[in-house]
């Protein structure tokens, strides 16, 4: 004789199955974790490196010196005209030829002793502007002032110790500092050959006047 379970029996039966499914259901959803996020510390994990700082930019060139021009002389402190060559002595110059300008004190004796102050400077196209002034001393500090003789002297071998036959030179005398205006022509022809302080190259020169021995009439 077959015993059937009765309705109340199979019904909680079946509550017990659900119920069993059901928490199994969630036993496998619970060890099935969802991704776990990485810790700060975990190798690997790192955030990235911020950015290198952009490089310096390369510092300036250098600024280039700027060359200055000195200003004038003080036109009272200095003496200032023109060199002028007559047209009968165009023939005596030649464009390799310097000239020296030459500032003595008054009544000074010639030679380099006397000299205050002395400028070379090559030939130009005449007339030739000049400016004399303390800034031409041949001692630095020795006062310019007073009355002085200038001396212009066309030399053709450049050399201050000699004075070739056929030099041209000029000479203006009794001229005060801060004249301006000057005149000076290259009128007078050198006679002969001399070396300064020596007379005549090769000697003392017969005949020298008393007082320049062996120097002819405007020399440097």
């Amino acid at each position: 004789m077959s015993i059937r379970p009765s309705r109340t029996r199979l019904l909680a039966i079946a509550a017990a199955a659900a119920a069993c499914l059901t928490a199994c259901s969630k036993t496998d959803t619970a060890a099935r974790p969802a991704g776990i996020a990485p810790s700060p510390g975990a190798p690997g994990s790192l955030p990235p490196p911020p950015p290198a700082p952009p490089a310096p930019p390369p510092p300036p060139p250098p600024a280039a010196e700027v060359e200055t021009a000195p200003s004038a002389p003080d036109a009272k402190a200095s003496v200032s005209g023109t060199i002028t060559l007559p047209a009968a002595r165009k023939g005596n110059v030649a464009k390799s030829d310097i000239i020296f300008l030459v500032a003595r004190r008054a009544g000074g004796s010639p030679g380099p002793g006397s000299m205050l102050a002395v400028q070379k400077i090559p030939v130009g196209d005449f007339p030739m502007p000049f400016v004399l002034s303390g800034r031409d001393a041949m001692i630095p500090g020795t006062p310019f002032e007073g009355e002085i003789s200038i001396t212009v002297r066309l030399d053709k071998d450049g050399d201050a110790m000699t004075r070739k036959k056929g030099d041209l030179y000029g000479v203006a005398n009794g001229v005060k500092v801060g004249s301006q205006g000057i005149t000076i022509p290259l009128e007078s022809l050198q006679a002969e050959d001399q070396v300064l302080g020596g007379g005549a190259a090769g000697g003392m020169g017969a005949g020298a006047p008393s007082g320049r021995p062996g120097l002819p009439p405007g020399h440097p």
